[in-house]
């Protein structure tokens, strides 16, 4: 039977098809622009084909969506042969020119910007099309709510020039901005309006800081992210099944911070926040490699305590942390929340996968053109072949940012293996910084004076990281002469040996004059992690002589320590023999342009005794510095020094070791050394300690341009004198500071108010110009 139906249908088959119509012409009319090949192109159906009504209502589809047409029609009638099909068409106009009409808030470029985003923006001679221009409006319209602007206007004008062309016009009234004056919380919040408000992210109320950041400008389309933000912040604290209702808004009037009255807008969100949930039972399953007792201590929900789904993230990241530093890159962490609703407690339990650990497989270096390899690879606690923990190739690019030798030029690029996800590839991309320094130059320091230097440094000779310093510098208050030599790395092992060679003569302004010859025998090693110590032997000839300056702001009387009784050493040739044993712990990324990490510093300096020389003294120091990242390109920096200096021996404490404040160096705004105790007759003693801390707000405007907020503080003291915040002298101002590369140290702009005056003809205000930094 089978086989007869299979025979009948091959049988009848071509009687079928001899019956089907065929298709015997196709005619284009009204086409201008568009060529007849160009639609035949787009059409499925051919001549010659058999007849099909559906293939030809498909073809009516393709042509409608190329947006050639602004009308299609298709006609059908039966020829000689077959069945002829005319298809009338009208073209859309061509787009001559296209004109953006803006205000001052939204310009053409951020319309732009936004069309080619959403693949609107529409390119000059294609075709007119009325839907597409009412995307494009539809679009600019929801550009103008994002900025705020709810009175906006978008109109479009399309005229006809010359033959099948059109020119187009988008007019933007963009009308005032709409601001929130005010953020009502109503029903039932039981958490405060200003914490709830923290949960805002757009249409803030109106202030100075919600004015500076734009964020007081009411945007309709964030209300819901807003709201998500607030039902979050419920959770946050506790309250697990808050609802936040639809707002609604109200007009009301309030004063701008210019004290302008203006018409601003009210939201009004519905709340209840419901009951507030405890903490219950909570558990770590899954954990194989990491131990039970130590993942609970990172989970800061304690049972009995408000339940927090900040808490709970935050113990999720300790966690993930926690495996990614022992190299389980690929730790996925799962909580799983049980409300019991009876006891309003919150079970937790955090399902652990850990997955397989990662091996650091290749490690590549590019962009140091100059500095071997080995000098960057030695700063490296991973090599080859170990576990990929996440900390310590961290810090790993820490330290080499600390060697100033190089800087990260982007983030490095941290890939699987393709054949094998466990072995992990990572190249560092590195820039070289400037490593010699060959100069002639000529200046001006509040320090140093006018002086004139021929000088050669590096801190990479022969691209091994060594350090070289000559150089001679020449002028009124400095004749400097030095020659230095240090290797990091001695023996490829983490030490430091070096030394100076110095012949020294500076003018300390209506004090005395300073010149000193000697050398300093340098050792560091790194004792762990970023813990290191130094250990400096210093043997110098020190000759003091009568201040040899005779200009200023300020006035000290002609004669000095010499002559003054009860302080023991007068002018003259004085053998000074020291050690200067020095332990810190830094974290602070880069010694140039440092943005985050924290330096602690201790150190002693023991003159005299065993060691010989002519004067005994004992010179404790401690430093404390600190960055961090606030914004983008906006750091806080804040810095503390205390020092103090003791006589041995019966000895009496050389006067120029005392301590001088003011100046860049310390207290800015005041002039170098002018800060200190005094004697009753007016006279500078100096201090046998001095306190001061430095705190900079700094905005990085753009290469190597910074400015900067300032606060400085602090005085010397005299024996007997405790360090007292009541006097001290402060200094608070603005400063602009350009990095240059060539001399790997910025020029400053200071400007600076002065909180107390040293003398009758100061003034509060003042204008330095320095180089180098505070801190």
């Amino acid at each position: 039977m089978k086989r007869f139906l299979w025979i009948w249908a091959i049988l009848s088959l071509p009687v079928f098809l001899s019956s089907q119509e065929r298709l015997e012409k196709i005619e284009i009319i009204g086409n201008d622009r568009v060529s007849r090949e160009t639609i035949l192109y787009y059409l499925s159906s051919r001549e010659g084909d058999y007849y099909s009504p559906e293939g030809l209502r498909k073809d009516f589809r393709v042509l409608w969506s190329t947006g050639f047409f602004s009308d299609i029609r298709m006609e059908e009638e039966n020829g000689p042969s077959g069945k002829i099909v005319k298809i009338y068409v009208a073209e859309n106009p061509v787009i001559k020119n296209i004109t953006y009409k803006t205000g001052k808030k939204v310009k053409e470029n951020d319309i732009v910007n936004k069309l080619k985003e959403k693949d609107e923006y529409i390119l000059p001679y294609s075709y007119y099309s009325s839907g597409k221009i009412q995307k494009v409006q539809q679009t600019i319209t929801s550009l103008l709510l994002e900025k705020g602007l709810y009175a906006a206007k978008v109109e479009v004008e399309a005229s006809r020039k010359g033959k099948n062309e059109v020119e187009l016009v988008f007019k933007i009234d963009e009308g005032p901005k709409v601001r929130v004056g005010e953020v009502v919380f109503a029903g039932l919040p039981k958490l405060s309006q200003n914490l709830l408000r923290e949960g805002l992210k757009s249409n803030l109320p109106h202030n100075l800081f919600s004015w500076v950041t734009g964020k007081d400008v009411y945007k309709e389309n964030k209300i819901s992210e807003d709201l998500d933000k607030i039902r979050a912040k419920f959770q946050e604290n506790g309250y697990m099944e808050a609802t936040v209702g639809e707002p609604r808004t109200e007009e009301m009037t309030k004063k701008t911070v210019f004290f302008k009255t203006q018409k601003m807008m009210r939201i009004v969100i519905p709340v209840n926040a419901g009951y507030r949930y405890t903490v219950g039972d909570i558990s770590v399953e899954g954990n194989k490699s990491v131990a039970g007792p130590y993942l609970r201590s990172l989970i800061k929900l304690k049972k009995g305590d408000f339940y927090s789904t900040k808490a709970r993230e935050k113990a999720i990241e300790s966690i993930g942390e926690t495996y990614r530093n022992f190299g389980f890159l690929y730790i996925q962490v799962m909580p799983v929340e049980s409300l019991d609703p009876k006891n309003k407690r919150v079970n937790v339990t955090y399902n652990i996968s850990e997955n397989e650990v990662a091996y650091l497989n290749r490690l590549e270096f590019r962009g140091n053109t100059y500095t071997k390899d080995k000098v960057i690879r030695r700063e490296m606690l991973i090599r080859e072949g170990d576990r990929f923990s996440l900390a310590l190739f961290k810090d790993s690019l820490l330290r080499i940012k600390q060697l100033g030798l190089v800087d990260l030029e982007k983030d490095p690029d941290i890939k699987p293996n393709p054949q094998d996800p466990t072995k992990i590839d990572a190249v560092v991309n590195l820039k070289e910084l400037q490593r010699n320094n060959i100069q002639f130059s000529a200046g001006y320091s509040g320090y140093e004076g006018a002086f004139v230097a021929l000088s050669y440094s590096t801190v990479n000779f022969l691209g091994a990281g060594e350090n070289l310093e000559i150089t001679a510098q020449y002028g009124k208050r400095i004749k400097n002469y030095v020659f230095g030599f240090s290797e990091p790395y001695f023996m490829d092992l983490p030490i430091t040996l070096g030394f100076n060679i110095y012949d020294r003569y500076i003018v300390l302004p209506y004090l005395y004059d300073r010149k000193g010859t000697g050398a300093d025998l340098i050792f560091g090693a790194r004792i762990k992690g970023y813990l290191r110590g130094n250990f400096t032997y210093s043997y110098e000839m020190v000759d003091i002589r009568e201040s040899s300056y005779s200009g200023g702001s300020y006035y000290y009387p002609s004669y000095y320590y010499g002559y003054y009784p009860g302080y023991g050493f007068g002018y003259g040739r004085y053998a000074v023999s020291a050690v200067i044993p020095t332990l810190y712990r830094s974290t602070v990324d880069s010694p140039i342009t440092p943005t985050s990490g924290t330096l602690y510093l201790v150190s002693l300096k023991y003159a005299g005794g065993p060691l010989g020389g002519e004067v005994n003294f004992i010179k404790p120091h401690f430093e404390w510095t600190f960055y961090r990242p606030i914004f983008r390109r906006q750091i806080l920096g804040l810095h503390m020094d205390y020092s103090f200096v003791e006589p041995l021996r019966g000895s009496a404490v050389p006067f120029w070791e005392r301590f001088y404040l003011g100046g860049e160096r310390s207290i800015r705004g005041y002039e170098i050394y002018s800060i200190g105790p005094r004697s009753s007759d007016g006279y500078m003693i100096g201090g046998l300690k001095s306190f001061y801390l430095n705190a900079e707000y700094i905005f990085q405007i753009g290469g190597p341009v910074s400015l900067i907020l300032f606060y400085d503080l602090g005085n010397a003291y005299d024996s007997g004198q405790r360090i007292n915040f009541r006097d001290m002298y402060s200094s608070t101002g603005l400063e602009a500071r350009i990095f240059v590369p060539a001399l790997r140290v910025p020029f400053r702009l200071i400007f600076a108010y002065n909180n107390r005056l040293i003398f009758s003809g100061d003034t509060n205000f003042n204008f330095r110009f320095a180089i180098g930094t505070t801190f």
